[in-house]
């Protein structure tokens, strides 16, 4: 019987701690490992395409490391754009002056009695400058004359629009007997020519006699506003409304 070892199977390596096969195969071996490297073929225009994607790579890196202008400062850097804006600033100021010098002027004679000083046809005022009472005289005042806070506007030129503000008063004379008025308040500049009067003068007047009654103005400039007080009667009625108002202004 055949003692000998059985055949190792080739699936596992061999357990031979020689070295002397192995010296001898090494330049083989190397031989092998440099085609396998080195010898491969490159298609062609593959290292320029590798090249320019790398290139492309730190081109974006560096634009995303510049810091972001500023919507201002592009703004800024705009000469051009400042100097165009400016000068619509510049007409749009121009066009304004030039539609409000555009307003002719009335004829100071025109705001008295004569206009429409009915509350109950009169719309109200649409606010196109500020509207507020005297300064001088007791207008404000809370006593026997009392001025109503409700405004209208009174339309005394030809071009439809609102030229005055007007304000009703009515003053209690005692007796149960009461003066009815009417006090308008004016640009200066919509005014020709202007009064002479800084305050309220019972002794400047002008009478009016018309069909719907007998009336008396008063006309004075205060700063940059010109007042006009119409009385709904004759002399008595404008000499009390004047000792009411030297009483409480005083």
């Amino acid at each position: 019987m055949n003692t000998s070892e059985p055949s190792r199977s080739s699936g596992f390596p061999e357990s031979d701690n020689s070295d002397s096969g192995h010296d001898a195969d090494h330049p083989v071996f190397d031989a092998q490992l440099n085609r396998v490297l080195f010898d491969i073929n490159v298609p062609s225009g593959l290292r320029e395409t590798l090249l320019q994607s790398l290139s492309d790579q730190e081109n974006a890196a560096t634009l995303t490391d510049l810091p972001l202008e500023t919507p201002r400062k592009r703004f800024l850097h705009h000469p051009r754009l400042l100097a165009g804006l400016s000068a619509c600033l510049v007409l749009a100021a121009v066009l304004t002056f030039l539609w409000a010098a555009r307003q002719p002027t009335i004829a100071l004679a025109r705001f008295g009695p004569e206009l429409n000083l009915d509350s109950r046809l009169l719309p109200e005022f649409d606010q196109h400058f500020p509207s507020h009472l005297p300064v001088q005289g007791g207008w404000d005042s809370q006593g026997q004359l009392t001025v109503y806070s409700k405004t209208y506007g009174v339309t005394a030129g030809t071009s439809g629009s609102q030229d005055a503000a007007a304000r009703f008063f009515r003053l209690r004379t005692g007796n149960n007997r009461s003066v009815f008025g009417a006090l308008l308040q004016i640009p200066a500049w919509r005014v020709t020519p202007l009064p002479t009067q800084s305050s309220f003068d019972s002794g400047q007047v002008e009478y009016s006699q018309l069909n719907k009654g007998n009336y008396t103005t008063v006309r004075w400039i205060e700063n940059d506003q010109v007042y006009v007080c119409i009385v709904f009667g004759g002399a008595r009625e404008l000499e009390a409304l004047g000792r009411a108002l030297q009483s409480t202004s005083a």
